[in-house]
């Protein structure tokens, strides 16, 4: 396993759903629903293709892992 492709997707994901210009661009492109802007949801759709080509069938399961740390992540930068 790539543990630190993981976190670093993880990282990407969670700290993406707080780039306001993020935010913006789904606004105007009208896509302002899940997966994009759910850091669990996003993180895990975009390291899906990523792990499933990097690890074969383990990746299915390293993008829930994935997808969790971003949430946890996530609430940690929330947490003011």
């Amino acid at each position: 396993m790539n543990f630190e492709i993981i976190l670093g997707i993880a990282c990407f994901g969670a700290v993406l759903q707080e780039v306001p210009l993020y935010q913006t661009l789904l606004e105007k492109l009208k896509i302002d629903f899940k997966p994009f802007n759910c850091a669990l949801c996003f993180t895990f759709w975009l390291s899906l293709p990523i792990l499933i080509f990097t690890e074969g069938a383990v990746g299915i399961f390293n993008s829930i892992t994935a997808a969790v740390l971003a949430e946890l992540i996530s609430r940690q930068l929330n947490r003011l």
